[in-house]
C-alpha cells in the first residue's frame, strides 16, 4: 500500500470514530447550472483577461458566469484557467465579499479567507456538475477546514474525493500539531516517509511548526535533513519562506546562495520572488533589486509588476520609475500591464507629483487602447 493510500486509510478511520461527516449539497445555492440555457463564447477567455486587466473584476466574473453552461467537456481547462486568473485578482485586491457566482474556482478562495467555509463548500459541490475545480481549489478547501477547527471534515472531504496530494495532507498534520496532538501528527509523518515526495513536504510543515513553538534546535534537525536530500524547488522555496518568516535570516540567505550554487539543489522563479517579497518586509531595499537583477532570475512582466508595486508602497518612486522604463524597453515578450500602470499611478498620486501620474495615466490608456485593437484585429 503507497504512503498516500495508508494515510487516506488512518485518516479516514480516525474521522469515522469521531462520527464526523460532511454536509455536502446538490445545489444548494441558486439554479442547476445545467438548467441555464445561456451559451458560452468559444471565444471568451479573451474578454475576461482584458477585463482583469483593467481591473473591472465585477464584469470579468459576471462574463465568466457564462462559462458554466458549456454542455461539452472540451474546454475545461481553459475554464480553470480563467477562473484562476479572476481569483488571483480579486485575492490581489481584497475582494473577499459575498459575490456569487456558479464557477467555484473563482469564489471558493474569497469565501475560505473570508471564514465563510460553508458557503465555499457549498459552491465546490454545486460546480463540480460543470467545472472540474483543479488541485488548488481542493487544498484551499482543505485549509479553509483545518484553519476554521473542522479537521475531521476536512479528512472527509479529502477521502470522499480520493484526494491524493502531499500538500492537502501537510495541511492535516499541522492542524493536529497545532492542536498539540503530536502523537498522530508523528505517526502520520511515519506513514508520510514512505513517500521521498510526500515526506519532504510534510517535513517542511514541522519546521515552521518548531520554529513558531520556540523550539529551534528541533526545525533545524529537521531543516538540515531535508536540505540534505535531493527535494524539488517547490520545497526548498517553502523552507527558504519559513526561515525568513521566523527570523532565521542567515539561515536562508545561506541557502538561497546554496541553491544557486550548488548542483543538488533546485531553483525557480518562485526562489526570487520569495527572496524578493521577504527583502521588502525587512526593508532591505537593495538586497531586493540586487536579487531581482540576478542574472540567474528570468523576468517576467508579472515580475516586474510585483516589483515596481512594492517599491510604491514605499514610496520609492525614483526605483520603480526605472524598473517600468526597463520593461518598457524590455523584448516584446515584456510589456507593463494596467496593475504595472496603477501602481505608479497612485505612487505618483500619493507623492503629490500630479503630472507624473497624469503622464502615466495616458500612457496606460494608450497602451490598453493599442492592445484592444491587436485583439479585435484577430
Amino acid at each position: 500500500m503507497s504512503a498516500y493510500a495508508r494515510l487516506s486509510f488512518v485518516l479516514h478511520n480516525l474521522a469515522k470514530q469521531k462520527g464526523i461527516s460532511v454536509r455536502l449539497l446538490r445545489f444548494p445555492l441558486g439554479r442547476d447550472p445545467s438548467l441555464l440555457t445561456e451559451k458560452l463564447d468559444p471565444n471568451i477567455s479573451q474578454p475576461v483577461r482584458s477585463l482583469i486587466e483593467l481591473s473591472e473584476l465585477d464584469k470579468a466574473a459576471q462574463i465568466s458566469h457564462l462559462a458554466v453552461c458549456e454542455e461539452s467537456y472540451h474546454g475545461w481547462d481553459t475554464k480553470v484557467m480563467m477562473c484562476n486568473d479572476i481569483i488571483s485578482s480579486m485575492c490581489k485586491a481584497k475582494r473577499i465579499s459575498s459575490r456569487t457566482s456558479p464557477l467555484s474556482t473563482t469564489l471558493s478562495k474569497p469565501f475560505v479567507i473570508d471564514n465563510r467555509v460553508e458557503e465555499a463548500l457549498n459552491l465546490y459541490i454545486r460546480t463540480t456538475i460543470t467545472v472540474l475545480p483543479n488541485m488548488d481549489t481542493r487544498r484551499l478547501l482543505t485549509k479553509g477546514l483545518v484553519d476554521t477547527g473542522r479537521i475531521y471534515e476536512a479528512i472527509i472531504f479529502l477521502y470522499s474525493r480520493n484526494l491524493w496530494d502531499s500538500i492537502a495532507y501537510s495541511y492535516i498534520i499541522r492542524g493536529f500539531l497545532d492542536l498539540g496532538e503530536h502523537d498522530m501528527a508523528n505517526h502520520l509523518l511515519c506513514i508520510a516517509k514512505q513517500d521521498h515526495h510526500v515526506r519532504a513536504v510534510v517535513e517542511a510543515t514541522f519546521v515552521d511548526y518548531w520554529f513558531k513553538q520556540g523550539e529551534d534546535a528541533k526545525a533545524m534537525e529537521v531543516y538540515r535533513s531535508l536540505i540534505s536530500r535531493n527535494v524539488c524547488a517547490s520545497t526548498v522555496n517553502t523552507l527558504l519562506e519559513i526561515l525568513f518568516d521566523n527570523g532565521k535570516e542567515t539561515e536562508a540567505w545561506d541557502l538561497f546562495n546554496a541553491m544557486l550554487t550548488n548542483n543538488s539543489l533546485t531553483y525557480n522563479r518562485d526562489t526570487f520572488g520569495t527572496v524578493v517579497n521577504a527583502c521588502f518586509k525587512l526593508r532591505l531595499f537593495k538586497q531586493a533589486l540586487h536579487t531581482f537583477k540576478r542574472p540567474e532570475f528570468t523576468r517576467s512582466s508579472r515580475c516586474y509588476a510585483t516589483i515596481i508595486a512594492l517599491f510604491c508602497e514605499h514610496g520609492m518612486m525614483s526605483q520603480a520609475q526605472d524598473l517600468f522604463d526597463e520593461i518598457c524597453s524590455a523584448p516584446e515578450y515584456l510589456s507593463p500591464d494596467v496593475p504595472t500602470f496603477r501602481s505608479l499611478i497612485n505612487g505618483y498620486a500619493k507623492a503629490g507629483r500630479v503630472d507624473d501620474a497624469v503622464r502615466l495615466l495616458k500612457l496606460m490608456v494608450d497602451a490598453t487602447l493599442l492592445k484592444f485593437s491587436v485583439h479585435s484585429a484577430h
